[in-house]
C-alpha cells in the first residue's frame, strides 16, 4: 500500500496489526503502531488485543510476556476509537463480527447473548493469554484489576479462569470458580460445564477424571446435553487416558449414542484406538460397535487423513 501511495484507514491498520499479531510478528506489529501514531490514529481496544496476541504468538516467548500482558491491559484503559468504529456496513451485511475479523479468541462466542461484555475485549485476550502461559499469578492480577474497576467477569472470563486453574493443576480452585458461578443465580451455561470437564481431564489424574465423570452425569439431571462438537472434543481428550478404568471416555460415548448424536471421525478414531489399547476381547460388544462406526466413517474421512500424512 505504501508503494502505491495508498493511505490506509483506521480499520485497515487494525486488520494489518492483528494479522501480524496472529503470526507473532512483534516487529511488524510495533511498526504498524508507529505508522498509526504518525498518521494521527489512536489505538483502540483491538490494537491492544493485537499487541497481547503478538507477544503470546511470538516464538520463543520471552520471560516478561506476563508482565507485558498486564502492561497492555493497563495502557488500554485510555483506548480510543479508530475512526469511531472498525465495524463498517460491509462487515455487518456479511455477518462478520469484529471478533472474527480480528481473529480474537472470543470469535466463537460473539453471537451468544449475554456471553461477552464487549467493553472487556482486551481483558478477554489477556485472560486467554494467561491460560496459554499457565500463569495463575498474572490471571489473578487481572481479576483484581477488574474488581477495582467495578467490573464483573463475564462468562468468557469465567471460562478462562477455570481453564487457567485447571491447566495449572489446581483442581480445587478451578472447581470452586465453577461452583461460585453456578451458585450466583446467573443462567447456566453449557460451555462452563464443558470447560470444567475438559480441564479436569488434564493430566488424567484419578481425582480429575472422577470430577469429569461426576460433572458429565450431572448434565442429564439438569437437562443439558453435549453438542456434536462438544462431545467430539471431550471424547478425543478422554480417549488419551492410558490408565484407570476408561469410564469417562465410555460415558461420553454412551451419552452421545443415547441421543443419536454423531461424533467426528477424529473422535471415533481416538476412542477406537483407545479401546484397542486396553486389550479388550475382540468380540466385546462395545468394541464391535465402535469399530463398525469407525469403519463406516473411514471411507469418507480416512482417505483425507492418509492424504494429509503422505
Amino acid at each position: 500500500m505504501k508503494s502505491d501511495e495508498v493511505k490506509p484507514n483506521g480499520p485497515t491498520y487494525v486488520c494489518l496489526l492483528n494479522a501480524c499479531a496472529a503470526a507473532g510478528r512483534i516487529d511488524r506489529v510495533y511498526a504498524i503502531v508507529r505508522d498509526m501514531t504518525a498518521a494521527g490514529a489512536g489505538l483502540n481496544k483491538f490494537c491492544y488485543a493485537g499487541l497481547i496476541a503478538a507477544h503470546i504468538n511470538k516464538t520463543p516467548r520471552t520471560v516478561d510476556t506476563a508482565a507485558k500482558i498486564i502492561e497492555f491491559v493497563e495502557a488500554s484503559k485510555g483506548w480510543t476509537s479508530v475512526e469511531e468504529s472498525s465495524t463498517n456496513a460491509e462487515n455487518v451485511m456479511m455477518g462478520v463480527s469484529e471478533e472474527e475479523l480480528y481473529n480474537l479468541p472470543t470469535a466463537d462466542y460473539a453471537v451468544k447473548r449475554g456471553f461477552l461484555n464487549r467493553q472487556l475485549t482486551v481483558y478477554h485476550v489477556a485472560f486467554h493469554a494467561c491460560v496459554e502461559l499457565r500463569n495463575v499469578e498474572a490471571m489473578e492480577a487481572l481479576l483484581e484489576m477488574l474488581k477495582k474497576e467495578g467490573n464483573v467477569p463475564d462468562v468468557f472470563i469465567v471460562m478462562q479462569t477455570i481453564r487457567c486453574y485447571m491447566y495449572s493443576g489446581d483442581i480445587d480452585r478451578g472447581h470452586k470458580t465453577f461452583e461460585d458461578y453456578m451458585n450466583s443465580g446467573k443462567p447456566r451455561v453449557m460451555e462452563l460445564y464443558v470447560t470444567l470437564i475438559e480441564g479436569a481431564m488434564v493430566g488424567y489424574t484419578p481425582r480429575g477424571m472422577q470430577l469429569a465423570e461426576k460433572t458429565l452425569l450431572s448434565l442429564n439431571d439438569k437437562g443439558l446435553y453435549l453438542t456434536h462438537k462438544q462431545g467430539s472434543d471431550l471424547l478425543i481428550a478422554a480417549s488419551g487416558e492410558k490408565t484407570g478404568g476408561y469410564t469417562t471416555a465410555n460415558l461420553i460415548w454412551d451419552m452421545m449414542q443415547a441421543r443419536k448424536i454423531p461424533l467426528s471421525f477424529a473422535a471415533v478414531e481416538a476412542y477406537y484406538y483407545g479401546l484397542k489399547g486396553r486389550q479388550i476381547p475382540e468380540d466385546d460388544p462395545r468394541l464391535l460397535l465402535v469399530f463398525h462406526t469407525y469403519d463406516n466413517l473411514r471411507p469418507n474421512f480416512g482417505r483425507q487423513t492418509q492424504t494429509r500424512t503422505q
